[in-house]
């Protein structure tokens, strides 16, 4: 059992048993992430910014780097449909 962590205004923890996606975990925590193409990296709506616990989510494929790199976003974001976490996550919505 691990737990992920989405903060924003208010604080979400989800506790999941298996290896799952960011979106999937906040989906079932209620943290309210947007995720517009339906969890197929092509919008960019659920990206995330990982605050702890990067070692713990799956390697970046190539759909994921070539929306972040379109993005401009930082090194430490990842888009929560793509991003399967192993182990707790703390992450900034």
């Amino acid at each position: 059992m691990f737990k992920i962590t989405f903060q924003s205004k208010t604080t979400h923890e989800v506790e999941v048993d298996q290896e799952t996606t960011l979106l999937a975990a906040a989906a079932k925590g209620g943290a309210g992430l947007n995720h517009r193409c339906g969890g197929h990296a092509r919008c960019g709506t659920c990206k995330v910014e990982v605050l702890e616990g990067a070692e713990h989510l799956s390697e970046m494929g190539t759909a994921e780097g070539r929306i972040l790199k379109v993005m401009k976003a930082a090194p430490e974001q990842r888009l929560a449909c793509q991003a399967w976490a192993t182990g707790d996550v703390c992450c900034k919505v």
